[in-house]
């Protein structure tokens, strides 16, 4: 295996030439969430997984207050005690609420034109993986 830096929009690989693609925290960093999981998509061989692990707004239930206070004020702590900066961490939190839900996110799979789309929610709902197909021919 090699690392490759390359624009997740344009990706450097012929079609169909993995088995899978996956990503961590890329969606929601992406101008086009889209067009990122159509390039996905092309890179991988028919039948192909694209696999997604990215943060969703916390949902509408009783825990949401302590889930707000936890990425509000508890991460950018974490990350000033631990990184020795605060400021990189309040990203985090403001990302993840401005971010899909995870049935948006799904939505936008099935734009990109992946099939057998499906997800898992995990933290409490703050993040979840997301797993889609490239159709077989």
């Amino acid at each position: 295996m090699r690392w490759v830096e390359a624009d997740a929009l344009a990706l450097p690989f012929a079609d169909a030439t993995f088995d899978a693609a996956t990503s961590g925290y890329l969606l929601r960093n992406v101008i086009d969430p889209t067009a990122a999981f159509r390039e996905q998509a092309r890179v991988v061989k028919p039948g192909g997984r694209v696999v997604c692990l990215d943060t969703s707004p916390p949902p509408e239930n009783a825990l949401r207050p302590f889930i707000m206070i936890h990425l509000r004020y508890v991460i950018p702590l974490l990350g000033r005690l631990v990184a020795g900066d605060s400021a990189a961490y309040n990203y985090l939190p403001e990302s993840t609420q401005a971010f899909k839900t995870p049935e948006e996110l799904a939505a936008i799979m099935r734009a990109a034109g992946l099939v057998d789309v499906r997800y898992r929610p995990f933290m409490f709902g703050t993040m979840a993986v997301h797993v889609g197909a490239r159709p077989k021919e």
